[in-house]
C-alpha cells in the first residue's frame, strides 16, 4: 500500500516539474520598491536567475520575535476583488504568478506553508516549489526539499483518501480543536509524520503559532484560503501580504480575501509584461500583536 502512495507522490511530483519546466516566465518591471520605502530589516531572497525575472531580490519580513514565526498571506484575486475559485489559475494570475510567485519565491524560504481544509479537499496536493532554479535557491538557504504542510481543520479531516498524509517524508502539522483531533485520532496513530496541535477553541492560533516556532518552523507562507486568512490577521499573526491582481474579472462572487480594509503599508508593486502582461503584484506589510498561551501538541504515538 506504501508503494501506491509512493508512486503516487513521484507522478504528482513529476508532473508539477514538468509544468514548472514548460511555463513561459515573463519578466515583472518595478514601480515602487522596498529601497525607496523607507522600510528596513526586510530579508532579501534571490539568485541571479530569480532577480533577473523579479527585477530585483525577493523581499519579506523576519521573524518578529523569538516566539513567533513570521507569517505571510499569499493570494491571487481577479480584478473585482474575488479569491475564491475552484481552480485559482483561472483567476488570470498566469503562469509566471503560478510557478514564480505562487509556487516559487513566496515559499522558496518558508519552513512550512499553510492552507485551509477547503483548499486541499478533492485533490492531491503538496505545497511546494517545483521549478528546478527555485529548488537549487531552496537549498542554497539551507531548507529542505519540501517546507512542512501545515492543514488547520475544525472538524477533522478523512487522512487516509489524501495523499498529502501519506507520505512518510513529508512531515505535516494539524492546526485543529479537540473535536477534529479526536476525529482523526485513530488516523494519527499510524502516521508519526503528523503532528497535532490542539487548539482550545478555533481561535486559539497564536498558541498554536507559538508551538510551531519551537518546533523550528520561522516562516510560513498561508496560500489560503479567505476563513484562515481572515483568522490570521484578527489574531495579528500576520507581517506580510502579497497579492498578485489579474487584469480581468472572475472568480466566485464576494471572496476577498480578506472582508475589511487592510491597515497595511504598500512596499513593493510589480508589473508584469509578455505574456503577464497587465497583472500587478503588491507587497504589503500589516502591524500587529498577540498574546496567547500553550497547547497541548500530539502525533500518532500518543
Amino acid at each position: 500500500m506504501q508503494r501506491d502512495w509512493d508512486a503516487r507522490f513521484r507522478a504528482f511530483a513529476a508532473r508539477k516539474e514538468r509544468e514548472a519546466r514548460d511555463a513561459r516566465l515573463s519578466p515583472f518591471t518595478t514601480e515602487i520598491d522596498a529601497s525607496r520605502t523607507g522600510l528596513t530589516g526586510l530579508l532579501s531572497i534571490g539568485d541571479s536567475w530569480s532577480r533577473r525575472l523579479w527585477n530585483g531580490p525577493f523581499q519579506l519580513s523576519p521573524a518578529p520575535s523569538v516566539d513567533l514565526p513570521a507569517v505571510s498571506l499569499v493570494f491571487v484575486q481577479s480584478l473585482d476583488g474575488n479569491t475564491g475559485a475552484a481552480d485559482p489559475a483561472t483567476l488570470g494570475g498566469g503562469a509566471t504568478d503560478t510557478h514564480l510567485i505562487y509556487e516559487g519565491l513566496s515559499r522558496v524560504a518558508a519552513d512550512a506553508v499553510l492552507a485551509g481544509a477547503a483548499t486541499i479537499r478533492g485533490a492531491d496536493a503538496v505545497f511546494s516549489v517545483w521549478r528546478e532554479e527555485l529548488v537549487a535557491l531552496r537549498a542554497s538557504l539551507g531548507k529542505p526539499r519540501h517546507p512542512v504542510q501545515i492543514v488547520a481543520t475544525l472538524a477533522g479531516l478523512a487522512l487516509d483518501g489524501q495523499l498529502l498524509f501519506n507520505i512518510p517524508d513529508l512531515p505535516v502539522v494539524l492546526l485543529t480543536v479537540d473535536a477534529g483531533l479526536d476525529a482523526m485520532r485513530e488516523a494519527l496513530r499510524s502516521r508519526p509524520w503528523i503532528t497535532a496541535i490542539a487548539m482550545p477553541h478555533k481561535t486559539g492560533l497564536v498558541p498554536a503559532f507559538r508551538e510551531m516556532r519551537r518546533m523550528g518552523i520561522e516562516q510560513v507562507s498561508a496560500v489560503g484560503g479567505p476563513t484562515i486568512a481572515t483568522s490570521l490577521i484578527d489574531s495579528g499573526l500576520v507581517q506580510d501580504v502579497f497579492v498578485t491582481t489579474s487584469p480581468r474579472p472572475g472568480g466566485d462572487p464576494h471572496t476577498p480575501m480578506y472582508p475589511r480594509p487592510l491597515d497595511a503599508r504598500l512596499v513593493t508593486r510589480k508589473h508584469g509584461t509578455g505574456d503577464a502582461s497587465g497583472v500587478v503584484f503588491d507587497y504589503l506589510t500589516l502591524i500587529s500583536n498577540s498574546l496567547g498561551q500553550s497547547l497541548p501538541v500530539t502525533n500518532s504515538r500518543s
